[in-house]
């Protein structure tokens, strides 16, 4: 009866004492108690097998699992590899564009004789410039009209030290004299890279048609800029944001003399300010 009692208290604590739960002194009871019982021996055998035949299983579920997560780490890896790529490549050709552009517009606006057109468009606003540039001389004539102002006429008047200002807004006639007078041929990109780079960022570049002429449209944001490609120079540029319009337009080595004579100061009253 008591060889029963001992199996059953053994038996009862085999599954923690397989997992190493119990004492030195219940191991110890454990331990004499299956050298002289070979039924208790054979439940720890048998238990013992099914515990390695589980282990097992789960080592190669383990296994399995990590095999799977590894397989989709390195699919994720080499996606995560090719969007960096794309992004660079995408990127790069931008930066490449933007600078390419300004190089072009750069040699462009080092040029001594030309002719620019500017024709603004905005609601309730028009607004034309027309400049002529030789040789460190130049002239602007600036003809504005809006609905709350009117019509308005200034000519911008640079020769040596000279640099006047004539300003009819039909009314009066005023002289002023002027400070610096710079009207070049426009250009949307930078000389330097980096500049040229963060717009590369925030910027979409597309290869158009405008006017028969291959150019590039930057959108950015609300703003469409037309560039031709061959002169790195603005054509057209569109605010949506502000409802305006600007078309450019540009000739060189056509300016000659007679197109950049001093203004006829006639009528105009000298205003100091």
């Amino acid at each position: 009866m008591k060889e029963k009692i001992n199996c059953k208290i053994v038996q009862d604590l085999l599954p923690n004492y397989i997992e190493k739960l119990t004492n030195d002194e219940t191991n110890e009871f454990i331990e004499k108690h299956l050298q002289e019982c070979s039924e208790c021996k054979r439940m720890l055998d048998n238990m013992l097998k099914k515990l390695n035949v589980e282990n097992s299983k789960e080592e190669k579920r383990k296994i399995k699992y990590i095999k799977k997560f590894n397989m989709k780490l390195k699919i994720l890896k080499n996606i995560l590899l090719i969007i960096i790529v794309l992004f660079i490549v995408i990127i790069g050709r931008k930066a490449f564009i933007l600078t390419d552009l300004s190089n072009k517009a750069q040699e462009n606006q080092n040029n001594e004789n030309y002719y620019i057109k500017l024709e603004s468009y905005s609601e309730g606003q028009i607004r034309i410039t027309e400049a002529y540039y030789k040789q460190q001389k130049s002239l602007v004539k600036i003809n504005s009209y809006s609905k709350n102002i009117g019509e308005i006429n200034q000519v911008l008047y640079k020769s040596g030290e000279e640099k006047i200002s004539l300003i009819d807004n039909g009314k009066t006639k005023e002289l002023k004299k002027m400070g610096e007078i710079s009207v070049r041929p426009i250009a949307f990109t930078s000389e330097f890279f980096l500049e040229n780079l963060y717009t590369a960022f925030t910027t979409s570049i597309d290869k158009v048609r405008l006017n028969g002429r291959d150019c590039y449209l930057i959108k950015d944001g609300n703003t469409e800029k037309f560039i031709d490609i061959n002169t790195g120079l603005a054509i057209k540029m569109i605010d949506n944001e502000n409802n305006r319009t600007v078309d450019y337009k540009y000739e060189y080595g056509i300016v000659k003399d007679i197109d950049i004579e001093r203004p006829d100061t006639t009528g105009y009253t000298a205003v100091v300010e």
